[in-house]
């Protein structure tokens, strides 16, 4: 999944989807050589790292650094480079919030440097299954032991770093069925991995257990656990607050009805899609990766296989 538009640009390619399966989404890899990993300090000891995949969180303390994501293998000496200089701790504890590449490509890299690699059991058991279904060309799970994660959190785990609480909360399906969404909490800061993105249509592996009901109900607890000054740290996008979680809300709600109304009146989706139901919210959200085509696409299988209601 491509980050919001300050960084290099991938090329989409919205292929049609196909009965009962994903639209496909693919893209462009930018020149690697060229692309910047930033560095933004949060402040209370959390940091985030931003650049052509998701979005890393950080906390460093006394006896090793956690993170959140592992962003993509071609990136990673950029990621360390970054590291050490907020911290000369090594990296000791990796949480992926889910098995999308862009958030675990790098798992096996931090691993045999000796960090131990956490996450859900489903996507625990997504990340096997990828590696079981794995085809040349290309290294996006490729077998190797070290990228699964060597620990799963069922319900939730707290960890204690230098006076830094963080809590880690398994949310019940939203983007996939096992995501992780992690509290630093004395820093008032949320990770919500791609349970939410900031300023631009989302993605939904509904494939993987997630859906568009879990994402819609998932933002009133997001809502609850942030106060007037907590700062989200998106899987893609800028650092957010909670009154961007209600309009994301609002907006997906709109695409919702919209998909379950052309459904409930016997439309195809390939006639929902031609007639452009989204070039009002297009203005606002349509300028990233995820394009009104593909998002309806996706919410539209999602509707039809969990069912209309």
């Amino acid at each position: 999944m491509k980050p919001h538009a300050r960084s290099l640009i991938g090329t989409a390619l919205i292929l049609a989807a196909t009965a009962s399966a994903a639209p496909e989404l693919k893209m462009e890899y930018p020149d690697w050589s060229k692309t910047p990993v930033e560095h933004r300090d949060l402040g209370h000891g959390v940091h985030m790292l931003e650049s052509f995949g998701g979005n890393i969180g950080v906390v460093a303390g006394e006896h090793g650094v956690l993170i959140v994501d592992a962003e993509y293998p071609e990136l990673h000496a950029k990621v360390m480079a970054v590291l050490a200089r907020i911290s000369k701790q090594p990296v000791r504890h990796v949480i992926n919030t889910h098995w999308h590449w862009d958030h675990m490509g790098a798992n096996a890299l931090f691993a045999k440097a000796g960090a131990t690699i956490y996450s859900s059991p489903e996507t625990r058991n997504y990340i096997v299954e990828a590696q079981k279904a794995y085809k040349p060309p290309g290294n996006e799970y490729a077998p190797d032991p070290a990228a699964i994660p060597s620990a799963t959190i069922g319900t939730t785990m707290t960890f204690y770093i230098d006076g830094q609480t963080v809590e880690v909360i398994h949310v019940a399906p939203a983007h996939t069925g096992g995501d992780l969404v992690v509290r630093f909490v004395e820093a008032d800061v949320i990770q919500t991995g791609d349970t939410f993105f900031n300023g631009f249509y989302p993605d939904i592996d509904f494939e993987h257990g997630g859906t568009i009901d879990g994402m819609i109900a998932w933002y009133d607890k997001l809502y609850a656990l942030c106060g007037p000054k907590t700062k989200i740290v998106p899987g893609h996008g800028p650092v957010a607050n909670r009154e961007n979680v209600r309009e994301y809300q609002a907006m997906l709600r709109e695409v919702r009805g919209i998909v379950a109304a052309a459904i409930a009146k016997g439309m195809s989706e390939e006639t929902l899609i031609a007639s452009r139901p989204l070039d009002e919210l297009d203005k606002k959200w349509g300028g990233n990766l995820v394009q009104a085509p593909y998002l309806l696409g996706i919410v539209y299988e999602d509707l039809k296989l969990h069912g209309v209601r």
